[in-house]
């Protein structure tokens, strides 16, 4: 996943420059709104890969030094 695509994905502009705090917020957010316990049986396989989609961004992001670019 690149950078860019993992910052709008957490929810911020393509060239900004958030601190690790801030992705971290960001990331607990979406994960809690698209964690699949929440939705019924039919609907877990959609949260579930929005889910997985959501922890690889913020895996990208907290791993490479990207945030202080």
């Amino acid at each position: 996943m690149e950078v860019e695509e993992a910052k709008i994905l957490l929810g911020f502009p393509p060239n900004s420059r958030p601190d690790p705090s801030q992705v971290k917020a960001a990331y607990r957010k979406k994960v809690w709104e698209s964690h699949p316990d929440l939705f019924p049986d039919d609907q877990k396989l959609v949260a579930e890969s929005k889910f997985k989609s959501i922890s690889e961004a913020y895996s990208c992001l907290e791993s490479g030094n990207s945030l202080s670019d």
